[in-house]
């Protein structure tokens, strides 16, 4: 492996991105999914031409990436947009992410993984990669609201995921470590670290509001977002609070309460394409294909009970809707990516000390690879098969 300075990686890194959107266009596939394959030959797994080493000096890229696709969820949940399609959608989502628990734990249980595994693995497979969703939104967008339906499930399963996570963890360090942290109740300590995160979102939306109605231009506007995305993103790391869920609270403060919405929105627009292209190629350039034979039964089994609970979890919450029947038979489909929510809730799971190193990301690595290679095909697929309403 080569070693770089962070501009040779970086330069790297757009144009084998750039340059793998372009040929998966050229062969009628998502340029997601391109921006995937480049990102795995140029990785480690492969040529090597970008080091581990650079891809952590990357960090503040992805952070800036989550940050940017998390507001731009949450600012697709306006209230007057979505009041005719709220219940629908949330019921939906209930169905959708409870089956998706259920198939997935009852799986790896009955496979003969311990209780907390098989549970923590559930929680994860209910967490949905919004970057790749978004790039296949951008690139094929539909004339009805099945779009915004769409962002609103993943909006609220990885919220849920995130949240019920959190408070999944607070009881098992409660229940298999002796230490101090006993003494105080799980659920207060997963309701802290829920409400910080809010607050920090409501804070941020605060501020988005009070720029998009002062800046003068939408030029300064783009630079007090990204300087507020990034003090959002990285106080919740620095505080160990849902960064995810601080972002997708700000963009909704933002979108509900501002006067003028549309101008952080059309100002993030310059700038999100080369975003999200760095995100998704260092997404592939992460993955290790090395772990695909390691993870045998354990991760094909995860693969399969997802894959099946997203697919007819949809198709048994949108029977109860009035959506078009395009949409109860697409929206499933669309979504099975995962990616960055899932490995990011893997990595703080391998962190406590009641869960054995290595024992939980290469099986999330394995699914990731699986379904963001898969996953954006399905995604558009379902994009270009939906009727207009």
């Amino acid at each position: 492996m080569i070693t770089m300075n962070i501009s040779l990686a970086v330069g790297i890194i757009f144009l084998a991105g750039a340059a793998g959107g372009k040929l998966a266009r050229a062969i009628k596939l998502p340029s997601v999914t391109g921006n995937l394959l480049a990102g795995i030959l140029v990785g480690p797994s492969v040529m090597g031409l970008v080091s581990v080493e650079a891809m952590y000096q990357l960090a503040p890229i992805n952070e800036l990436a989550l940050g940017v696709i998390a507001l731009s969820i949450g600012a697709e949940l306006h209230w007057g947009t979505m009041r005719k399609l709220a219940k629908d959608a949330a019921t939906v989502f209930m169905v959708e992410a409870l089956l998706t628990l259920i198939v997935v734990f009852g799986s790896l249980y009955l496979f003969g993984l311990p209780f907390r595994y098989a549970l923590v693995f559930g929680v994860i497979s209910i967490a949905t990669a919004p970057g790749a969703i978004i790039a296949c939104i951008r690139e094929t967008p539909t004339k009805g609201d099945f779009s915004k339906v769409l962002l609103s499930v993943v909006a609220l399963d990885n919220l849920f995921a995130i949240t019920l996570f959190g408070i999944v963890l607070s009881f098992m360090q409660v229940a298999f470590t002796a230490t101090d942290v006993a003494n105080t109740p799980a659920i207060v300590m997963a309701s802290r670290d829920i409400g910080v995160s809010l607050l920090l979102g409501i804070v941020s939306g605060v501020f988005l509001v009070i720029t998009s109605h002062m800046a003068k231009s939408d030029g300064r506007i783009l630079v007090s977002a990204l300087g507020a995305i990034l003090i959002t993103v990285g106080l919740s790391n620095q505080w160990g609070t849902p960064a995810l869920l601080a972002a997708i609270t700000a963009g909704v403060v933002y979108i509900n309460f501002s006067r003028k919405p549309q101008r952080i929105s059309r100002s993030l627009m310059d700038v999100e394409h080369p975003i999200l292209l760095v995100f998704l190629t260092l997404a592939g350039a992460k993955l290790d294909l090395s772990v695909l034979p390691v993870v045998g039964q354990i991760g094909m089994v995860y693969i399969a009970a997802r894959f099946f609970a997203k697919l007819v979890g949809s198709r048994i919450g949108t029977a109860l809707t009035l959506f078009p029947l395009s949409w109860k038979r697409n929206l499933g489909r669309a979504l099975t990516p995962q990616a960055g929510v899932a490995i990011g809730l893997a990595i703080i799971a391998e962190q406590k000390p009641f869960f054995t190193p290595d024992s939980i990301m290469p099986v999330v690595l394995a699914a990731v690879v699986v379904f963001e290679l898969i996953g954006p095909i399905l995604v558009r697929k379902a994009l270009c098969d939906v009727d207009s309403v």
